[in-house]
This record gives structure tokens, C-alpha cells and sequence, in this order.
């Protein structure tokens, strides 16, 4: 399954093909638990990230809240589905994720999913 997604390009900034070409490499770093280092990579070194009641801010903390996403989780598959514009260097973006626990190795479970991203000039978040 790969990690194509999709827009209305009649809605769709100059920016648009950069940005999305970002998103889709950026999940698929983020679903890789091997992949810290390139993950914080993707943000400005003063970016806030906000993963559900989790903030992040700059680089340390990133990396911080990466590695703590992944102490129960086995393995993750998000899978992006559109992206819509609010501006040039704005967007959201829905999809689902698929989950499996460490505590439950033969389970998989799946969640929708939503996220917001202002990119910064130099194309990361």
C-alpha cells in the first residue's frame, strides 16, 4: 500500500505537488520506528508539535514525544487519504492509522485520523 494522496488540484496552492509529496514521505518516515532522527528532521528546529493532549516544542522535545509514541506500539501503518488547503503553506489532512500493540502482537487494530500542518519556507513543518 503506498503512501499516494489525493487533493482537488482546482483547490490547490502553488505550493501544492512539494507539499504533498512532503506529507507522504513524512508518514512514511513516521511509520517507521527506526526512522527517529529523519522524523524530527522533517520539523523546523522550533516547531510545536501537538499530538492529542501531547505538546512538543523544538527539536529535543520532538524527538522526546517520538520515541515515547512508539513504547507500546509494534507497529504503525498510516494510511492518508486527502489533503485539503486552507492556504499556501497550510493544510489538513485525514486518513486511518492501523495499530498493533505490543501488548497484543496478533491484533490489529485501525482509528481514523486528522491533522493540521503549516509548513515553514524551507518545506518543513
Amino acid at each position: 500500500m503506498s503512501y499516494k494522496i489525493t487533493t482537488d488540484p482546482t483547490l490547490s496552492p502553488p505550493f501544492a505537488n512539494a507539499m504533498i509529496s512532503f506529507m507522504e514521505s513524512f508518514y512514511q518516515i513516521s511509520d517507521d520506528e527506526s526512522q527517529h532522527e529523519q522524523y524530527v528532521a522533517s520539523f523546523t528546529s522550533d516547531a510545536t508539535l501537538i499530538m492529542g493532549p501531547k505538546v512538543a516544542n523544538g527539536a529535543d522535545e520532538i524527538l522526546n514525544l517520538r520515541h515515547s509514541i512508539w513504547t507500546h506500539v509494534a507497529s504503525r501503518r498510516h494510511t492518508p487519504q486527502k489533503i485539503y488547503f486552507g492556504g499556501e503553506r497550510e493544510l489538513m489532512l485525514y486518513g486511518t492509522v492501523r495499530y498493533v500493540l505490543k501488548a497484543e502482537p496478533g491484533r490489529e487494530v485501525e482509528v481514523p485520523w486528522a491533522g493540521r500542518d503549516t509548513a515553514a519556507q524551507s518545506g518543513k513543518k
